[in-house]
């Protein structure tokens, strides 16, 4: 599709297809640890990089004014409505990013991303002239690599919105030495190929994106509240309420005896308000341990809360496991109520 093409693409002709199971379970790379290395940056703030390669051809343009002209890349965050409660403030105070890459018949568009201070989202346009069926996945060795960060841990979801066009949300969590929290991070993404989970199909291009994001500034509410068991102690320190987002930070110690029979307790969260609002159900976070798991230190977002509650009612459930699907056992603590300020 050429540009022009683009530029006059009506929103009515774009069908909008069922997601079905395979797409929503396509929540991956939970845990993208890598080793930490260093990063060129070249004053690259938002500008992406071209390259020519002897396969491929990739040509790349920045154009903010140019995706209000193009329906369905403009708001990309409107399609993912089942999480519309988590990403509701999204398009007011994300960044606007209007990068875009062309290569080997794909062409990539960054439309916003937002860093609260704990994690990055990023969201995302494809139109390819490939046929990659119902469910596409991206291959990228680093991921979204963040500058200065360890590592980084978070899910992925690419859904089809018509026969040749698609839309991605990216969220993770990077890892900064002492639990730090940069102001401004910077990031990049390089994409190597895009393959179909329907068929053999594997496109590979030269894609490559550069940008950075200042932190949404929030308020911070100290807790400092502790509940346990016989195995597991668990503090919860703080919560951060963001315009896009509310992130609870925490620290656990899990006992030698526990960890022998079960070499893996992470902590997950039923977290709800006074009002009967859910805002989090078995989901967990990304973290660090510098001793195989006996001190884990951690953070997990959820969307914003819902006016009028007074109260938040967080409880912790630890996952004790053998990993790869060996087994595990539940470990339930007791809730922590935050009295809302």
């Amino acid at each position: 599709m050429s540009m022009k093409e683009w530029m006059d693409l009506d929103i009515d002709q774009l069908e909008l297809l069922e997601v079905d199971d395979l797409e929503k379970a396509r929540v991956k790379k939970h845990v993208l640890n890598r080793q930490k290395k260093s990063s060129i940056w070249r004053n690259m703030v938002v500008s992406a990089a071209l390259g020519v390669s002897v396969l491929t051809v990739a040509t790349g343009f920045a154009f903010p004014s140019l995706v209000s002209q193009i329906p369905f890349m403009d708001h990309v965050i409107s399609y993912f409505d089942d999480e519309e409660q988590h990403y509701k403030n999204f398009e007011t105070f994300s960044t606007d990013i209007g990068l875009a890459q062309s290569s080997n018949g794909i062409t990539v568009m960054i439309d916003n991303a937002v860093y609260d201070g704990t994690n990055v989202t990023v969201a995302y346009a494809i139109e390819t002239e490939h046929d990659f069926g119902e469910v596409m996945d991206v291959r990228a060795p680093n991921w979204f690599d963040v500058s200065e960060a360890s590592g980084s841990g978070g899910t992925s979801k690419i859904t089809k919105i018509s026969d040749n066009h698609y839309v991605g949300l990216e969220t993770f969590t990077p890892h900064f030495e002492e639990n730090q929290h940069p102001e401004t991070i910077e990031v990049t993404w390089k994409p190597e190929a895009f393959n179909s989970f329907s068929n053999e199909l594997e496109v590979e291009g030269d894609w490559s994106f550069a940008f950075s994001l200042n932190r949404v500034e929030g308020d911070i509410q100290l807790v400092n509240e502790t509940v346990q068991q016989k195995d597991v102690s668990f503090t919860l320190k703080s919560v951060e309420f963001t315009d896009v987002s509310t992130v609870i930070s925490y620290e656990q110690v899990v006992s030698d005896e526990l960890l022998k029979e079960w070499p893996s307790v992470t902590p997950t969260f039923h977290i709800s308000d006074d009002l009967g609002h859910v805002y989090l159900d078995g989901g967990g976070g990304g973290g660090t341990s510098h001793d195989n798991g006996k001190a884990f230190y951690g953070t997990t977002d959820f969307g914003t809360i819902q006016e009028g509650a007074s109260k938040l009612i967080i409880q912790p459930v630890e996952i004790a496991s053998l990993m790869s699907g060996k087994g595990h056992i539940e470990v339930e603590l007791e809730p922590i109520v935050i009295e809302l300020q």
